[in-house]
């Protein structure tokens, strides 16, 4: 046998890679041992292709089912993606690697692979390798590279699974990169006179795919070099009818001119071991492009993306603007694409840096860039350039008119520097890079915008990955997730990042981890020698260009608490009105300073905030620095109040509410409308809290935090819930207010009850109960024993839990607080159902029913329908038990509370398993798992595992 193709993308050091996993051909994964892994049913194996498609990618639950079932999913499909998941663990689990490669994400899962241990990312490299020999001119080596790239394939990309969603459009690109690839070694087979030997192949692969026309151009000479010219000519025909009856046109100019030089007998192609040519007349070929970005990894989609742009069925056409702020690679995502394509476009490649943002006092002139660079490259000599630049223009559309040229126009300032560069022939593909989105050549000369975003967290690990090594990587995981999240992913810094730790091989990667955390975002660890590399300069460049208005806003932005900010929050940080603040906004996202996420809605990453923070402390004043946060902390402060008593009417704040004369406020219609803002705003919200303490504003730390415990509740965010509340301890204890201490107290206990650490919870709530000693709150010690009998409940213990329901009744209507009677008597309920004592549940769950009904509150009637429906399975009488859970399950849904809505199910299914109807219980069972699971409950594990048992 020949050597294994994995071998040319191996360290021969590293030894065999560990395991083996296939998708070009049928898919399999196989042991070190040798030993083909089975991996399941046919929808447990699609699964593990769709990770293997894309490794390294995070895929949410809900991406996985419509990528399964195609928008047909069954009502379980969640739990089956588990249940695949936990299946594929074991089976891909071996002695010599038994850590599973399918991590769980927050959301999700992805595949974790080593890129030697894939087969098409091994073809991937080996293309690469190829390409870079033959652009050096190295043919044999490139034929190698090719040879075993080709190697490597079994037959069609996934085959035997059905061909839809990502697994048909990578099927579809590793197909067309093949067939590229076969056109190239056949293209060197010729160049050595291997004419003979190509033609069986060549027809082989001509009936495979008849409409591609290189192939048939291959064949041709092929034959015509073996003195076979009559089968050259007919061969030509046998293409001319099958192009014109099955698509209506004719062969293309380059094929047309190729048969007029076999009919004419033409002497090169009759000599054996002739180059093929490529034209009848010589004309000098273009190679401008830079050398390829050896770090470039991932934007897996913006590459597919301009190829959707930029190629179509009949070659290259069409013009791609891509935009993004400093640093985000821009040029390395063009240049990776350029590279990747270059079969696209045989008349060759032109490549101008236009300096429109750079240390040159002055952007690139179209008239210079044209007299310097494009022209001379066209093959004009000096002395045959016109004088005149409109002359110039011209001579450059008219060599570039019949051409299919690739022309990078790099770094580009405005629209006006760019239009008189664009070639002559819409067959020429046009990749523009700027900071600015240039809307008017968008508009007026049709180009696509493609915006380059910063890569995703998978992404940014590869690139990390690929400079340090996946061993001194995998020794050190925790210091790599710090260096992504202090370079904030963008490409440069992370560039930087690695270089530095390239250079020092000895050192642990956490040192330089530190060395970033100096500063926020770290400006001062990713300086450099070299003005194009040096973060801080780069940054200078785009903020030089600014008005007034929009660099002062971008200096403010920095004093934002997050990255992320609304319209009305920025008007806020800006005391101006929103429409007057729109400009600025509209300067900054033009610049790609800022980027406008969605309507209203913006983002500036943290190493441009970082920047920002610099700039503000230069130029502007402490007192005004103070001012602006004020404004902001007051702004949230206010906007969540608001949705906090429409989530929880019953919910009293602590203090007054802030002045807001400077604030524009949202307005919601309704506690759907009021949740929907909280979601967008959360992370702002979390980040509003610790920004206060930090800078000495303590009395909104408190307030937030105690304002924030129905919204963070109702959408079961506990771990939020549990630090917030810790640091408002701190800080209401620092500022002796008793009462905010003890709320502050219950709801950290609340948090640790939802995480089911009781001993916590408990300890929490006895702190609370001491700190009620000094002031008189009935209502508030009334909550804090509810919580204690909930944490006995939860525990196992109802009957030590019922003597603190029945104190929370006691001290509720004795200061006539009806919510928390009602709350109390539920409980109360709840406590005698545990212990069997149905009847009297029942009797004290009607109570609180219709005390929740008259105070209006929603949540308590859910909470109630469910204590009773529990009381009548109690009693045997599944129908009424049933009728009650869904009572309650259509509360919970109207509120937006789906940790509730997932107890109920998980009971209402407990329900019908006791009638014998299992199928509909695994189905409640079901949707409560997809619930736990999305929240990342205690309880998805227990459930997963019941499901699978009454599976």
């Amino acid at each position: 046998m020949g050597a294994d193709p994995y071998d040319r993308v191996m360290d021969p050091a590293a030894g065999p890679p560990a395991m083996r996993y296939q998708v070009l051909g049928p898919v399999e994964v196989w042991s070190s041992a040798g030993e083909r892994l089975a991996l399941g049913p046919p929808m447990q194996m699609r699964l593990l292709a769709v990770l293997m498609s894309q490794p390294g990618t995070a895929w949410s639950i809900d991406q996985l089912v419509d990528e399964l079932w195609q928008g047909r999913p069954p009502k379980t499909a969640a739990g089956n993606v588990k249940t695949y998941v936990w299946a594929l663990r074991r089976a891909l689990r071996t002695p010599d690697v038994p850590d599973p490669a399918i991590l769980a994400e927050a959301t999700g899962y992805r595949l974790v692979l080593d890129a030697q241990t894939l087969d098409s990312a091994a073809f991937d490299d080996l293309t690469q390798r190829g390409y870079h020999a033959l652009r050096q001119d190295l043919c044999s080596d490139a034929l190698r590279a090719f040879e075993a790239a080709l190697a490597l394939w079994r037959g069609e990309p996934f085959a035997g699974l059905p061909g839809r969603g990502v697994l048909l459009s990578v099927r579809a690109r590793l197909e067309e990169q093949r067939s590229s690839l076969l056109e190239e070694v056949a293209d060197l087979h010729l160049r050595a006179g291997r004419h003979n030997e190509l033609i069986e192949p060549l027809r082989a692969q001509i009936d495979g795919d008849p409409l591609r026309e290189r192939p048939w151009g291959q064949l041709m000479v092929a034959l015509a070099r073996a003195g076979r010219r009559a089968d050259a000519l007919a061969t030509y025909r046998r293409l001319h009818r099958q192009l014109s009856d099955e698509v209506g046109v004719e062969p293309g100019p380059d094929l047309q001119q190729l048969h007029t030089r076999i009919l004419r007998a033409d002497r090169e192609l009759s000599t054996a071991g002739a180059r093929t040519p490529e034209k009848p007349t010589p004309r000098i070929v273009p190679r401008q492009l830079p050398a390829p970005p050896t770090l470039f990894t991932g934007r897996t989609r913006e590459l597919a993306r301009l190829t959707t742009l930029l190629l179509d069925d009949s070659g290259p056409a069409g013009t791609v603007v891509v935009t993004g702020t400093g640093g985000v690679g821009k040029t390395w995502l063009a240049l990776r694409w350029a590279h990747d394509s270059l079969h696209h476009f045989p008349d060759g490649q032109l490549h101008v840096d236009l300096g429109g943002f750079g240390t040159a006092t002055e952007e690139a002139a179209p008239s210079t860039v044209v007299v310097r660079s494009l022209l001379p490259a066209l093959g004009v000599k000096p002395l045959e350039i016109p004088a005149e630049p409109a002359a110039q223009f011209a001579l450059y559309r008219s060599l570039t008119a019949d051409r299919r040229l690739l022309v990078l126009l790099d770094n580009a300032r405005d629209a006006e520097q760019v239009r008189p560069l664009l070639p002559g022939s819409a067959r020429c593909g046009v990749i523009v890079t700027s900071r600015h989105t240039l809307p008017g050549l968008v508009a007026a000369e049709g180009a696509h915008p493609v915006a380059l975003d910063l890569p995703s967290t998978a992404e940014a690990r590869q690139l990390l990955v690929r400079r340090l090594g996946a061993q001194r990587a995998a020794a050190q995981p925790a210091a790599v997730d710090e260096l992504i999240t202090r370079t904030a992913r963008l490409p440069l810094a992370l560039s930087i990042v690695a270089a530095r730790a390239a250079a020092r091989p000895t050192f642990p990667l956490q040192a330089i981890a530190d060395d970033l955390a100096v500063s926020r975002g770290g400006l001062a660890a990713l300086a450099t020698d070299d003005a194009a590399t040096d973060l801080r300069t780069v940054l200078s460049w785009s903020y030089r260009l600014l008005s007034a208005d929009a660099a002062r806003l971008f200096r403010q932005l920095s004093l934002h608490p997050a990255g992320e900010i609304s319209a009305a929050a920025a008007a806020t940080l800006a005391g101006a009105p929103p429409h007057l603040i729109r400009p600025a906004l509209d300067e900054l996202t033009l610049a790609n300073l800022l980027a406008e996420q969605s309507p209203n809605r913006f983002r500036c990453h943290d190493l441009l905030r970082a920047y920002g923070e610099e700039l503000t402390d230069a130029h502007d004043s402490a007192a005004e620095r103070r001012s602006v946060r004020k404004r902001v902390l007051d702004h949230y402060l206010c906007a969540t109040r608001a949705a906090a008593r429409l989530v929880d009417p019953g919910h009293q704040p602590l203090d007054p509410m802030p002045r807001t004369a400077e604030t524009a406020q949202p307005v919601f219609a309704d506690h759907r409308s009021a949740l929907a803002w909280f979601t967008v705003e959360q992370r702002v919200l979390l980040a509003a809290v610790d920004d206060a303490v930090a800078h000495g504003f303590d009395a909104h730390a408190v307030q937030f935090a105690q304002t924030l415990t129905p919204l963070l509740s109702r959408l079961s965010q506990w771990h939020d819930l549990a630090a917030v509340q810790a640091i408002a301890v701190t800080v209401a204890r620092r500022r002796s207010v008793p009462r905010a201490e003890a709320l502050a107290h219950r709801d950290l206990a609340l948090a640790h009850l939802q995480l089911r650490r009781y001993e916590a919870a408990r300890r929490h709530l006895r702190d609370a109960l001491a700190r009620y000693d000094t002031i008189v709150d009935r209502p508030g010690q009334a909550s804090i024993h509810l919580q204690l009998a909930w944490v006995y409940d939860i525990e196992g213990n109802p009957r030590e839990a019922l003597p603190h329901a029945e104190a929370a009744l006691a001290l509720s209507s004795s200061s006539d607080d009806k919510r928390g009677t009602a709350a109390a008597l539920n409980a109360i309920g709840w406590g005698h159902a545990r212990l069997d004592e149905h009847v009297r549940a029942i009797s004290y769950c009607e109570r609180a029913l219709a005390l929740h009904a008259e105070v209006q509150n929603r949540v308590g009637e859910a909470h109630t329908w469910d204590s009773l429906g529990f009381a009548h399975q109690g009693l045997g009488a599944h129908p009424t038990a049933a009728a009650c859970y869904r009572r309650a399950l259509a509360l919970y849904s109207d509120a937006q509370d789906q940790c509730g809505r997932a107890e109920t199910l998980v009971r209402l299914g407990d329900s019908h398993r006791a009638v014998g109807d299992h199928d509909t219980s695994r189905d409640l069972w079901g949707q409560a798992l997809a619930i736990f699971d999305r929240l990342g409950h205690p309880q998805a594990e227990e459930l997963s595992e019941r499901l699978a048992t009454a599976r």
